[in-house]
């Protein structure tokens, strides 16, 4: 299961820029009209598809999403490409309305902000691929933003150059997760607060690696009860924004579990127990929505999968066991030829 706290996957969410130095620049150039701003961001690149012959094949919209791009939710005027677990902007097709509206359209612009978009692990290769298919979807060639066209050579740059922006991006975004306590210890922070990654130990010198699923302090009743449905509600929040993105919800409880002093709390005492109940409201209200609102053909489809999947590895262990049975016969009916074989007298 994927994990939260580990290396940033598809769809990761927007991080700050790095501190490094950026990549190489792309070649590719930004274009001053009508559709790009004279106050465009510098991290801003601008590609373009241009008709092969004298306008593009079909319908724009048809085609771009035949190819992966879709409206955007947040530009509902603009079709793009959005992060598949956050929603949020990658790039965007921009096109001069009028020219549209008279049947002359001869330029798709295709957007992208390295500095601000979406971060998605190798959105560079990604988007190339999608533009490449919508080129030959709509009888067209990808240019840079001024219209001269790419090459083979060229559009492989481009796509590493983003690739690279992401990639250092993502190393900005752990960077600034990565914090010290006074004692020493270094800690990842993830998106929920009493979830990290020790990376080393307090008094340590050498680096280490141990994840912390479950990370509370003992609590009197009520207050406890408050923070662990904070906690939840963390959960809750993680799950609203990601789409693809998921918990270790089994380590996570686990983790609740065994570090619970009881199993129903205490007036008295300060335990991470009570954190734990307050957390397990929350999640016992969940399940009791969800349970009202599933849809119970997708649970008899996994069911029905998983019974499926059961017999075919009981077939296959049956057929693996016959083929071993026949080799060990066949293994066995030929000794005696081979000692034979290896003793004339």
């Amino acid at each position: 299961m994927t994990e939260v706290i580990t290396r940033p996957s598809k769809g990761a969410t927007k991080a700050p820029a790095a501190n490094k130095a950026a990549p190489s620049p792309a070649p590719v150039s930004a274009q001053t009209n009508e559709t790009t701003s004279p106050g465009a961001s510098p991290s801003l690149i601008v590609l373009s598809l241009r008709p092969n012959g004298a306008k593009f094949n079909g319908n724009r919209i048809e085609r771009a999403q035949e190819a992966g791009f879709d409206w955007l939710k947040e530009a509902g005027t603009f079709i793009g490409w959005s992060c598949p677990d956050t929603g949020l902007e990658i790039a965007r097709h921009v096109v001069n309305r009028a020219d549209e509206a008279m049947g002359k359209l001869r330029e798709i612009q295709v957007h992208i902000d390295l500095g601000s978009c979406a971060l998605h692990w190798r959105a560079g290769t990604r988007l190339m691929e999608q533009l490449t298919k919508y080129a030959i979807l709509i009888g067209g060639h990808i240019c840079d933003g001024m219209g001269i066209q790419l090459d083979d050579q060229q559009i492989t740059a481009v796509t590493k150059h983003i690739d690279a922006a992401m990639e250092l991006r993502y190393q900005a975004d752990r960077e600034a997760r990565t914090v010290e306590s006074p004692n020493g210890e270094q800690r990842e922070l993830s998106e929920l607060s009493f979830m990290f990654e020790v990376l080393r130990e307090a008094g340590a010198k050498k680096k280490s690696y141990r994840r912390v699923h479950f990370a509370a302090k003992p609590m009197h009743y009520h207050e406890g009860r408050a923070k662990g449905m904070q906690m939840a509600g963390e959960v809750v929040q993680f799950y609203r924004k990601h789409k693809t993105q998921m918990l270790s919800l089994d380590s996570i409880l686990s983790a609740l579990f065994s570090q619970s002093e009881s199993h129903h709390g205490s007036y008295e005492k300060a335990l991470v127990a009570n954190v734990a109940q307050g957390f397990l409201d929350v999640i016992e209200t969940l399940v009791t929505v969800g349970a009202r609102h599933l849809n119970e053909a997708w649970l008899t489809q996994k069911i029905d999968y998983e019974q499926h999947q059961h017999a075919a590895w009981l077939a296959l262990r049956e057929k693996n066991k016959a083929e071993l049975v026949e080799r060990l016969r066949k293994g066995r009916e030929a000794a005696p030829a081979r000692r034979a074989k290896g003793n004339p007298a």
